[in-house]
């Protein structure tokens, strides 16, 4: 198949979406060209090959049958005058007609006048509910075909008086209307510019009761022989769906006309491959149980509307309640509890459709945190501890747990918001925060929720996440691609600080490294003392000293680093010097820390405690924690082990 240019798949995209979020919404008119590739001839086509066995009979073979016609019996061809002269009964007449519209035996095995993909792809469409009401112009049965290998028997009108009793039409599955008639109903078959100036009132009726109430998908359709059929869609003023009209061409100035007319979206492409591609589409977002891409942008702008109130938000409070109770309700989170996997695409696609599910969430939650304040963060915060409730039971444990990957993805959009917003006293509040494992002990979750534990199988979990939330800050919260790899990185820094301080052990070795660190400020007062005296003696045990402080400090920061609960961190790494790597936040983090001491918002905001010196501490080993991994993965990355050390990274990426 050709394939669509890169905007006519958007298109198609943004009509699978309308498919996928209002099914049964749409109807598809259907003209010769969805049947014409299969074998089967246009109605005029077959009206000129009658002309010309009944011109045969006579004796005569005319240049222009429809001309000869019209002068020897002195009206236009219609299907009804001729098949009168050339069959005398309505059984004849259906059989003149089957070599038309039937396969040969020949013809079978060339597998022509056989459903199109066109066809097929609508068939699927039906089956999954997308669209029910099929208007066709067309003489063949090539629609109900398709439908019936899918085993669905659709409802057909091949005749006007057929309109009259039909049920409702939300009830039928399948509605197939042949607007012309059709090969097996010969008297109902219309044709001629007569014929098709204007349809009976009740068939005008049943067209306006459609137009008014469904969109549109056109197809195949050149309008310029339809006059009834364009005066119905012309008098239609109501488009609450817009109209989609598929051909590979530039319309017909008629059709141009009637588009322009009702503001259709044109997509340029044959019937095969767009209605294949639109199948396609829906199918996936069935799948993936997914949401139209402008949900997550209208979750925030309908956010910050309700933030910029002057009186408390309480709708916002009332949207996120109901996104969270949705989530819950999740199909793939409820079957998570029994710990089996979906027999629909295994634990993958369960969680591609449980991210995709968490997204407008993510979105309230992100958009909270950035522009909210003290009152309204209490309407979220407790739900990301309520979606990080283990789970005990039969079956398997990364099954059990995914409804971590929820709180792992509003854990950090919540954390990277605060943090690109200065609410740092936010940030230190959800590094704070803890849930309770079976036995009742208490787990951070800030040690609990990081990539590395909820993705414990990814090899870059860092990246994946950090890819999941771009398009929601650069996108929707519009705060800047920049900016929200900064915030990332001065999140996930200090969420390794905050993690490293909750441990005991940790807490024990920073109240030592206090004292290391007085003695090496001691020792570098000495030296100071000893430079500016001509005593080398004391120069010298000066010297020795800091030497000595130096190394005892630096080896107590070291184990701090050991205590770094980080594995595979999806930050900023430099080359700080031969094969010396640190992060680049925490090497900016220390310089402010070094310049503002008790005046630094970190400090201010609590974190190691509210003391500067801890601070300190906790911020050097986690930079030395992560400059270690960063050492490991550059040599690692490079051929042979050797060759240039890259001088600025991120770990995931090499």
């Amino acid at each position: 198949m050709e394939p669509l240019t890169s905007i006519n798949f958007d298109q198609v995209i943004s009509l699978a979406f309308s498919l996928h979020s209002t099914p049964g919404s749409y109807a598809c008119i259907l003209g010769a060209g969805i049947s014409i590739p299969s074998g089967v001839p246009s109605a005029w086509g077959v009206q000129e090959d009658l002309l010309k066995q009944l011109a045969g009979a006579e004796g005569e073979s005319p240049e222009d049958p429809f001309e000869w016609y019209e002068r020897k019996y002195g009206e236009q061809a219609s299907y009804e005058s001729l098949l009168e002269r050339l069959a005398p009964t309505q059984h004849a007449r259906q059989q003149l007609l089957r070599g038309y519209f039937e396969p040969s035996d020949l013809e079978r095995e060339l597998e022509l006048k056989r459903p199109t993909a066109a066809h097929r792809a609508i068939a699927r469409l039906v089956a999954a509910g997308s669209v029910r009401v099929i208007l066709t112009l067309n003489f063949d049965r090539l629609m109900e075909t398709a439908l019936k290998d899918l085993g669905i028997e659709p409802v057909v009108v091949s005749h006007p008086s057929d309109i009259h009793g039909l049920a409702p039409l939300h009830t039928v599955q399948a509605l197939i209307v042949h607007l012309h008639g059709d090969y097996l109903n010969p008297s109902a078959m219309l044709n001629t510019r007569a014929e098709l100036a204007g349809y009976p009132e009740h068939v005008d009726t049943f067209l306006d009761r459609i137009l008014f109430d469904y969109g549109l998908i056109l197809v195949g359709w050149s309008a310029t022989y339809d006059p009834a059929l364009r005066q119905a869609i012309s008098r239609s003023a109501r488009r609450v769906y817009a109209p989609y009209w598929i051909d590979p061409g530039q319309l017909s100035p008629v059709a141009e006309d009637l588009r322009s007319l009702i503001a259709a979206v044109k997509i340029s492409s044959d019937a095969d491959t767009a209605i294949g591609r639109l199948a396609d589409a829906v199918d996936a977002l069935r799948d993936r149980e997914s949401r139209h891409p402008l949900v997550p942008a209208v979750a925030v702008g309908t956010a910050k509307r309700y933030l910029s109130g002057r009186t408390t938000a309480v709708q916002l409070h009332d949207l996120l309640q109901k996104e969270f109770d949705n989530l819950h309700r999740q199909k793939d989170l409820l079957l998570s509890r029994t710990g089996s996997e979906s027999p629909d695409g295994g634990y993958a696609r369960m969680l591609d459709r449980v991210e995709e599910a968490t997204l407008v969430p993510t979105a309230l939650i992100a958009t909270a945190a950035y522009w909210g304040t003290a009152e309204t963060d209490q309407w979220w915060v407790r739900e990301i501890i309520r979606f990080t409730a283990e789970t005990t039971g039969p079956g398997q444990r990364h099954v059990r747990e995914l409804q971590l990957t929820c709180a792992l993805q509003m854990f950090y959009a919540a954390g990277v918001a605060a943090t690109a917003a200065g609410r740092l006293d936010l940030v230190h509040a959800l590094l704070n925060l803890h849930t309770e494992d079976p036995a009742r002990r208490q787990i951070h979750l800030s040690q609990l929720l990081a990539p590395d534990v909820v993705f414990r199988e990814d090899a870059a979990p860092g990246r994946r996440l950090f890819k999941l939330l771009l398009p929601l800050f650069v996108q929707h919260l519009t705060v800047g691609a920049k900016n929200f790899e900064e915030s990332w990185d001065r999140f996930e820094f200090l969420r390794l600080v905050e993690s490293t301080f909750a441990k005991p052990l940790s807490v024990r070795l920073v109240e030592v490294a206090r004292g290391t660190a007085g003695y090496l400020e001691s020792a570098k007062q000495r030296m100071e003392a000893a430079n500016s005296s001509n005593d080398l003696d004391e120069h010298d045990a000066a010297e020795r000293e800091l030497r000595n402080a130096n190394r005892r400090h630096d080896m107590q920061i070291g184990g701090i680093a050991d205590e770094v609960p980080v594995f595979r961190p999806y930050v900023n790494i430099q080359n700080t010097s031969i094969e010396v790597f640190r992060s680049s936040i925490g090497q900016r983090l220390l310089a402010e820390i070094d310049m503002q001491g008790d005046l630094h918002p970190l400090s201010q905001a609590g974190f190691a405690g509210g003391q500067p010196g801890d601070l300190t501490a906790l911020c050097t080993a986690v930079d030395v924690a992560i400059g270690r991994i960063g050492h490991e993965v550059a040599i690692r990355s490079m051929p042979g082990g050797s060759g240039t050390v890259p001088d600025n990274f991120r770990i995931g990426d090499l």
